[in-house]
């Protein structure tokens, strides 16, 4: 459901707090910034490590602004 208040952005316009989605939105990160090489870096919960992890842009299909309260 948080695709649905986002307005959806080039992986270029990419600011710390923009939303990341896998397909089918089946799993949704938050961009944390960029590494010192510029590559992103996507803060989620990670099922598999049972804990909050950092990392780069695999599997990731989709990106997208989150509309917030007073925008």
């Amino acid at each position: 459901m948080q695709h649905t208040y986002c307005t959806p952005i080039s992986w270029n316009e990419a600011q710390p707090g923009d939303l990341v989605f896998y397909p089918d939105d089946e799993h949704v990160g938050i961009v944390g910034g960029r590494d010192e090489s510029g590559n992103m870096l996507i803060i989620h919960c990670a099922f598999s490590q049972n804990n909050v992890v950092i990392t780069g842009l695999e599997g990731l299909t989709s990106i997208g602004h989150p509309l917030y309260y007073g925008e």
